[in-house]
């Protein structure tokens, strides 16, 4: 039998066509990409912002009283020569460092003098910088009296 009708050749793709297709395809996987991570970042954040404990209601008054409770000790163990200045000054360093954390989550017990006055605190900077001679010296020499009532001092201006 005879026909007419003769075989068409293959399809072919229009090489123009071709080339959109696969730009869009790299454009959408780009987007699909970007916004995935955009969203873990994001996840990231929020989780950070929950992660942080309700302790954020602070009550200040009671931490303050905490730690002035703490200098009174210090002062007594020292007065009553049962530690010496240098380990009071230790102390009082401490517990004013310790104050900070709880009342800013400022981990300030780990940082040296110089993170300190990064933070931007000149009160808690001056402070602990008086501190560091009488901590480190080899002969500790200082006025404990004027030490521990600034300490109480700060602590007490807190707000």
């Amino acid at each position: 039998m005879q026909t007419l009708v003769s075989l068409q050749g293959p399809f072919t793709y229009s090489i123009v066509a071709l080339i959109i297709f696969i730009v869009l395809t790299i454009i959408i996987t780009v987007y699909l990409i970007l916004t995935k991570e955009q969203k873990k970042v994001k996840a990231i954040n929020e989780e950070k912002v929950k992660a942080v404990p309700e302790k954020n209601i602070k009550n200040i008054p009671v931490i303050k009283t905490k730690y002035l409770e703490k200098l009174n000790s210090i002062e007594y163990k020292y007065n009553n020569k049962k530690i010496s200045l240098r380990k009071a000054y230790q102390l009082i360093s401490e517990a004013v460092r310790m104050f900070v954390f709880e009342v800013t989550d400022i981990t300030t017990q780990n940082y040296s003098l110089t993170e300190i006055k990064k933070l931007n605190i000149p009160h808690l900077y001056e402070l602990i910088k008086e501190y560091y001679e009488p901590e480190f010296a080899d002969k500790s020499v200082g006025d404990f009296n004027d030490a521990i009532n600034k300490a109480r001092s700060v602590i007490s201006k807190w707000s």
